[in-house]
């Protein structure tokens, strides 16, 4: 009888053990490199959060940790979620640009549409066809957008011809954007984006390299003057989780991850980013700032200054055994098709 009762215990205990662990959430861990107000997070990655876990019944929830508050610099990123520290990460290629050598070529100066909702399938389309065996391997890419148009900000003077730039050190967001300040004569400076206000404010930079979406968020129009307005370049900002990860998911938790990605949805992401735009600029103004656009000739003059960089990072390509020039082309014509201007 005892024995009958032990094993009735026993079966109830592991009935409320199952059903116990059953309801225990798995919890994956997001790392950003950027403040929980910046646009990545206001529009993409809090809604996300929100919406996986009610399609989830509560059984999976993103955790987001902003501002690297688990630590190690923006450049730490991609190892962190490759080495299981966290799962996902937010970031964009210029912070670890020995990783991201070849998608940086979507933020090649003047090769842009101007709005993130335009750039933004261009360059998921072309990473599909052309890195995901590559620069992405281990990695599941559950969101990519574009920054809307990034140009110059200045604290000082406006940029009026290549000449201004002589000597000023520009923040930049990574590689090939530097070698193109360089070549218009200025000095590229690669500074953490919540280090910019201070280094603004302090005269350690005269200028930066900035998208209009980020500028409110981190309230650098009070530490800016010039704002130019012709189109430099746009930024891929990533979401990328550990494949990892995602493989130890059950299916039906990864299909409500699956469910709430893709172009679709990135697209949708940067048609809010594009909603930014104007209010930034507005606020700019407000605070007293100049917005400006170079002449079409000046224009034209930055353009064949940049030029070089093209042809460095097809070289980029060549060495890793890819088609460089094809794979350039190819963004290009990919990025005409929605519309470049």
């Amino acid at each position: 009888m005892k024995a009958k009762k032990f094993l009735i215990a026993l079966a109830a205990f592991f009935a409320v053990s199952a059903n116990v662990s059953a309801q225990t959430p798995i919890i994956l861990k997001v790392h950003s490199f950027s403040s929980p107000q910046a646009p990545e997070a206001v529009h993409h990655m809090l809604p996300l959060i929100d919406k996986i876990a009610k399609d989830s019944n509560g059984r999976l929830k993103l955790e987001l940790y902003p501002s690297m508050q688990l630590g190690g610099k923006v450049s730490d990123l991609i190892q962190q979620v490759e080495d299981g520290v966290v799962d996902i990460v937010i970031t964009i290629p210029g912070a670890t640009p020995n990783r991201f050598p070849l998608l940086q070529a979507t933020d090649l100066p003047f090769t842009n549409v101007g709005t993130s909702a335009g750039q933004t399938p261009a360059v998921l389309e072309w990473v599909q066809k052309w890195l995901m065996g590559n620069e992405f391997k281990g990695l599941k890419i559950l969101h990519l957008h574009t920054t809307d148009a990034a140009v110059f900000h200045t604290t000082k003077k406006p940029l009026t011809t290549m000449a201004d730039l002589k000597g000023m050190k520009i923040r930049v967001p990574g590689r090939f954007v530097g070698e193109a300040v360089k070549l218009l004569g200025g000095t590229p400076v690669g500074v953490a984006l919540p280090e910019v206000y201070e280094s603004l404010q302090r005269g350690q930079l005269d200028g930066m390299t900035i998208n209009w979406a980020i500028m409110t968020p981190y309230k650098l129009q009070e530490v800016t003057k010039y704002h130019m307005e012709t189109a430099f370049y746009q930024n891929p900002i990533m979401t990328l989780m550990s494949q990892a990860s995602y493989d130890k998911l059950p299916a039906d938790l990864k299909k409500v991850i699956d469910d709430n990605i893709g172009v679709a949805y990135s697209t949708g992401v940067a048609k809010k980013i594009d909603e930014l735009t104007m209010p930034a600029k507005k606020a700019i103004t407000e605070a007293g700032g100049t917005i400006y656009s170079l002449s079409p000739e000046e224009a034209a003059k930055w353009r064949t200054a940049v030029a070089p960089v093209y042809a460095m990072w097809v070289a980029e390509a060549d060495k890793r055994g890819l088609p460089g020039q094809k794979m350039l082309d190819d963004l290009l014509e990919r990025t005409a098709k929605y519309g470049r201007k």
